[in-house]
């Protein structure tokens, strides 16, 4: 999948809305804080002056808050809070093609809007606002991860009311048919619309980072029943809406085996990948389903009924993609298949947002799997942390170490252009630059092992994906409980040979080490193509892990210690079951949208894993793991009551119990794993420092298990030794020289770099995305403004590269690879099919002259032994001529 572009957007805040009458109290408001800094200095020591100023701006807030309540006119969007500030990126999606936004392009049509002062926010929500143009703008939708930040978009109403709009992002649906559908729910009950959160997060698919799918025909395509079977007689711990927790209890569980999966031939492509149409999300898996047909079936034809009860003939209709009434979030609203597929045809768009990997590299783990294991002794912790440690060894002196490090070995599509240019010319090594890069990469890895990220031989991450041999048994043959090809305790992935892994899935809160035995035989490789992990329709494993399976991911461990491991620390382990309250219905409106996301923004996940870190990370004969059962139930309850509203409250007793086990500060780890201050966490006792042998033994065995690894991991002082040739900076510029430096350039270049970090900060508040996404944003800027002074990039570029390689040889070059990576690259790529072989060396050079016949460093060798030689000519016919004398 090629890299997508990126657009640009505004993030403000409700402080940037004001009616006629906010603004003037808002005018006077801002009149304070500026008095209240000026006198910053002369309140030192002063209390009472500093209460006086301190009373004055809370009277004010407060007016301000009321008046925002009382107020019920349309508010104003102030144009001063449109800064490049307030700008974040988006990748390309399904929305921006819809709006036409061109890559790199800021756009104002939506607007994100970030809920500090809920009265406001209310007001927004239910009139919508204005820009200072007079243009209107009405709510849209809220992603989860948006609801979780309290975050929302906006989008321009002329827009949302564009046939265009309406046809490629509601594919035929709208507010008032949504509202006018009626549903029987579980008690029997009349009720009409949908669930308000649901919908957000089905209408936020559009804003998916995602390219589109060439050559999908939706005429092609099917959508069948969900393939569910009933395990019966399994053993889980079940948790009540009480709490109670009964252990071992045998039950019948229903599992869903396609929840968000679907299939395709491999003729439309032989991978598996994460997809997006209107009201469709899911995993698409390649399964040779007509030759299951022909083959196994031993059917010329099939025929197959899909959700709205029509009869399809899968080969002589052509049916290449068969969907799963899971991936279809909205199919209730639509009265058949063609209704759904006439609405697509009028624009919409089939997108894939993520494919399986072509190379699968060793990924580490992360502190919640290692947390669980707090059946480990120091040893097999040193083991497990033994090529961590060597990595971190190596950094300064091993080539393909470091390389690997810097990611050069990642996908094409993956790179950024410093890693691009590294793998064609790996001489940047002994830059300055790529040694600073170095240390701080050696330096995170050794944060990172710290908080519990050790990277283990065999370790890879992939799509989890069901038995589609079972599937297909069930769709086209009748069925009602297929065996598969997989036994319940078996897993097959191509990435392994046939040996016994360890299936994780993140987050990891109780202990979920699946631990399965891989199966690899003719007939799963010939009808499991993929490098995905399929899993038993035998097997609890979604319910341990719980997983659907539609794109998410299980990291899977083969390293045979971490696997003896796991199965030492999940003896006796069950899954966990218990239920969880089902979404209501509403009618769509202003009024219900802004209820739902008032409440949703009222939980925090972060707090209760947090929780559930602090017993793990007891000595181990307190960790109490009915406790950590309880914390899950209602972890997993905050997941969904986002949609649900609805969460279990602790019984005093319960409370009682988790409030003494989770009455301390952070674990200690957190200091490495989440920034978090010494003040934050608790401490632990600097086992270095024990003389007595025995001694440390016991205080290490106190340690939980990521804490262990404080004194385990290690870092010494940083060698760098010559693993590669010399660096000719010159192959990075297009020309060999530079005639003429303009210090404008250089000044507004030295400024803006000065400036990066805190622009840096301020954007990775804003961006709920990963910190490239907000880089871009930052990096993007500068080179815009140093393209204003010049507008010829090339030597913009030659100027950089010349300055901060003669001038500034030991500065980090960060900022001039991310503003101008693509143009260095360029010449890179260009200059290195030209370049010379030093005669002495054998170091690649870029010739500046036509008598240059080696590198600059062999030059400066040959010129000191001219020089030697020189001299001592000169010190022998003095002597000479003194002897004549």
């Amino acid at each position: 999948m090629a890299k997508q572009n990126q657009v640009f957007l505004y993030s403000v805040s409700t402080d940037g809305f004001y009616t006629v009458e906010e603004n003037v109290i808002h005018t006077e408001l801002m009149r304070f804080y500026t008095y209240k800094k000026r006198l910053k200095v002369y309140t030192v020591g002063c209390e009472k002056r500093k209460q006086f100023i301190n009373n004055h701006i809370k009277a004010k807030k407060n007016e301000l808050a009321d008046l925002f309540g009382k107020q019920k006119s349309v508010r104003t969007l102030r144009s001063d809070v449109l800064t490049d500030t307030n700008k974040i990126s988006q990748f390309e999606s399904t929305l921006t093609r819809t709006l036409d936004i061109e890559p790199k392009e800021t756009t104002t049509d939506i607007i994100m809007v970030r809920a500090y002062h809920y009265p406001v926010f209310e007001s927004l929500v239910k009139n919508g606002f204005v820009n200072e143009d007079g243009e209107l703008y009405q709510y849209f939708t809220s992603s989860a991860g948006m609801i979780r930040n309290k975050k929302s978009i906006f989008i321009k109403k002329e827009i949302a009311d564009s046939k265009e709009f309406k046809d490629k992002i509601w594919c035929g649906l709208s507010v008032d048919t949504i509202n006018n559908k009626t549903f029987i729910n579980k008690e029997g009950n009349e009720e009409s619309g949908i669930n308000i959160n649901k919908l957000n997060a089905y209408l936020a698919l559009c804003m998916t980072s995602s390219v589109p799918f060439d050559g999908f025909n939706i005429d092609e395509a099917i959508v069948v029943k969900d393939f569910k079977t009933v395990l019966k007689d399994r053993k889980v711990d079940y948790i009540d809406k009480d709490f109670n927790i009964t252990p071992e209890k045998e039950m019948s569980i229903e599992i869903n085996h396609v929840d968000g999966a679907g299939m395709c031939l491999p003729s439309v492509s032989d991978k598996a990948f994460m997809f997006r149409m209107p009201h469709f999300k899911g995993l698409c898996i390649p399964f040779p389903y007509d030759k299951f047909i022909t083959d196994v079936a031993m059917k010329e034809d099939c025929e197959v009924t899909d959700i709205y009860g029509k009869t399809w003939n899968v080969i002589e209709d052509g049916i290449r993609y068969i969907f799963t009434e899971s991936q279809f979030k909205l199919a209730n609203y639509y009265t058949s298949w063609q209704e759904y597929k006439d609405a697509f045809n009028n624009g919409c768009e089939f997108v894939i947002c993520k494919e399986e990997d072509k190379k699968f590299h060793d990924k580490p783990l992360n502190y919640q799997a290692l947390q669980t294991l707090s059946d480990i002794t120091k040893e097999e912790i040193v083991l497990l942390a033994a090529q961590t440690n060597s990595d971190i060894a190596k950094v300064g002196g091993d080539k393909d170490t470091m390389l690997r490090l810097l990611g050069i070995y990642n996908e094409e599509d993956q790179k950024d252009s410093f890693q691009k240019a590294l793998s064609i010319y790996p001489e940047m090594l002994n830059d300055k630059h790529s040694r600073n890069v170095i240390r701080s990469v050696r330096d995170s890895l050794y944060k990172d092992a710290k908080a519990g990220k050790l990277l283990l031989k065999g370790s890879k991450r992939t799509f989890i994906a069901p038995d589609l041999y079972a599937f297909s048994e069930w769709l086209f043959m009748g069925k009602e409980n297929p065996m598969g090809l997989l036994k319940d305790g078996e897993v097959s992935c191509k990435l392994y040979k046939r040996k016994r892994l360890n299936v994780l899935r993140a987050p990891h809160l109780f202990r979920e080490h699946c631990t399965r035995n891989n199966v690899r035989n003719m007939n799963t490789d010939k009808w499991f193509i993929t490098n995905c992990i399929y899993t038993s329709v035998s097997d609890l494993i979604s319910k341990q892990l719980m997983f659907d399976v539609d794109g998410d991911e299980s990291h899977i461990i083969s390293d045979p210690l971490f696997v003896s491991i796991a199965d030492k620390n999940m003896q006796g382990i069950l899954p966990l079951e218990y239920e969880l309250a089902t979404a209501k219905k509403e009618k769509v409106t202003p009024d219900a949208i802004y209820d739902a996301l008032k409440a949703a923004y009222s939980k925090n996940i972060g707090e209760v894993s947090n929780h559930i870190s602090k017993v793990w990370s007891l000595e181990k004969d307190k960790i109490d793991l009915d406790s950590i059962k309880q914390l899950c139930y209602l972890n997993n309850a905050i997941i969904d009551f986002a949609k649900t509203l609805w969460i279990p409250e602790f019984p005093p007793h319960v409370k009682a119990k988790i409030k003494e086990l989770t009455n301390g500060k952070l674990p200690h780890f957190f200091t490495y794993a989440k920034d978090k201050t010494s003040d934050q966490v608790e401490s632990i006792t600097d086992i270095k420092k024990i003389a007595d042998e025995n001694e440390r033994k016991v205080e290490m065995e106190k340690l939980s298990t990521v804490n262990k690894l404080n004194f385990i991991i290690e870092k010494k002082k940083l060698h760098f030794t010559k693993v590669v040739d010399n660096f000719d900076f010159r192959f990075l510029m297009k020309k060999k020289k530079v005639v003429k430096i303009d210090l404008q350039v250089i000044e507004k270049y030295n400024e803006l770099n000065r400036k990066k970090k805190s622009n840096l900060d301020k954007n990775l508040k804003l961006q709920d995305n990963t910190r490239s996404i907000t880089q871009l944003s930052v990096y993007e800027k500068i080179r815009e403004v140093l393209l204003e002074i010049n507008s010829n990039e090339d030597e913009v570029v030659d100027m950089l590269v010349d300055y901060l390689y003669t001038k500034k040889p030991n500065s980090k070059k960060t900022t001039l690879w991310e503003c101008f990576g693509d143009i260095l690259l360029r010449n890179l790529e260009t200059n290195l099919d030209e370049a010379e072989e030093c005669e002495d060396c054998n170091t690649r050079f870029r010739k500046v002259n036509k008598s240059k016949v080696v590198c600059d460093d062999c030059k400066v060798k040959r010129d000191r032994k001219k020089d030697t030689e020189r001299k001592r000519k000169e010190r022998k016919q003095t002597s000479d001529k003194n002897l004549v004398g």
